[in-house]
């Protein structure tokens, strides 16, 4: 590892989002992107004046994105300091008894944002019983705090949850003040092509959606045309129990591009479905490529991408993962 990075890396931190952990340089900064569980848990801040304003404006885009939309309850939410409101998105959920949800429940001067609708079978009692149940889940976390109970990491709060079977997904990325034009980012999503049966996802998917397979198939469709690049690295690669593939190259134009992808099993909160991360140099303004240059050489993307990867865990246990994929075990506490 070069000076610089060794530098770097002299204090390190964990940081999390949803269920997940990565140990990274104490001057990163962890950017939120869609928590989910099993919908989507948006935040926003400013306090009971936000709050207001949000629930007025959610509104207004229900009713301009259709005119037969309608709103069937606004009010006092399930707790005290929430708000809830109750809609048919148009005239067909209406027809079809679908409601949908939404409830704010504020915590100073942040407000949670929770979506949901009656799943299949379900009844609005039973939607709502599920939205008390995730709203009572919801508390305010500190910056820096790393909460020792099953649940999800939120930008300022957590939710905390103990039930694998739902839907989940979580995005973030990492900005390093030191080296502005990299970006850092991974996404997970467990329940991904959850609609094949899994026989036949293993026999006509998975292989498809290899990331080795899908840079072969793009090399045999472009011939010629494939983009040239310098290949740094490529083939399968190990992240804690995860067995995933990457391809690190770097593009004419200079831009390092790094990514890491596993193959997982939908449903399976150990191996979720989609797993992936990737790194970029040479970025300004969110654009890729739009920086003057690249602040790492080759080899310091190598051990930057490689020291970040190693740090990515889950950050309390779940089921099925296997001692070191995880940063706290809830069941032997820290003596």
């Amino acid at each position: 590892m070069s000076k610089r990075l060794g530098v770097l890396f002299l204090k390190t931190k964990i940081v999390c989002f949803g269920r997940y952990a990565i140990k990274v340089p104490q001057e990163a900064e962890l950017i939120y992107g869609n928590i989910s569980s099993p919908s989507r848990i948006d935040i926003i801040k400013g306090g009971v004046i936000a709050k207001d304003e949000k629930v007025a404006e959610d509104i207004r885009k229900i009713k301009t994105n259709d005119s037969s939309s309608e709103i069937i309850y606004n009010g006092k939410g399930p707790l005290e300091n929430s708000w809830q409101f109750h809609y048919f998105e148009n005239k067909f959920s209406k027809e079809d008894g679908d409601v949908f949800f939404r409830t704010y429940v504020n915590k100073g001067d942040i407000t949670f944002i929770l979506s949901g609708s009656i799943p299949k079978g379900g009844t609005i009692t039973s939607a709502a019983a599920t939205q008390l149940a995730r709203a009572n889940s919801l508390r305010l976390r500190e910056k820096n705090e790393i909460p020792a109970e099953p649940g999800h990491c939120l930008g300022g709060g957590f939710m905390s949850d103990n039930n694998y079977n739902d839907q989940e997904m979580a995005d973030a990325g990492l900005y390093f003040p030191s080296f502005p034009d990299v970006t850092f980012s991974i996404t997970s999503n467990k329940d991904a092509y959850g609609d094949y049966p899994p026989a036949e996802y293993d026999a006509k998917v998975r292989g498809k959606l290899s990331l080795l397979a899908r840079i072969q198939e793009a090399k045999d469709q472009q011939g010629k045309n494939y983009p040239p690049r310098t290949l740094l690295r490529e083939g399968k690669r190990d992240v804690q129990h995860w067995h995933g593939e990457e391809s690190l190259i770097r593009r004419t134009d200079g831009v390092h591009d790094f990514e890491w992808t596993l193959v997982g099993t939908p449903r399976d909160i150990a191996y979720p479905a989609v797993l992936e991360a990737s790194m970029y140099t040479k970025v300004a303004h969110n654009m890729v490529g739009a920086a003057e240059a690249a602040s790492l050489t080759d080899e310091e993307a190598i051990a930057l991408w490689d020291k970040l990867l190693s740090g990515l865990k889950f950050r309390v246990k779940v089921p099925g993962a296997p001692p070191g994929s995880y940063y706290i075990d809830p069941d032997k506490p820290a003596q």
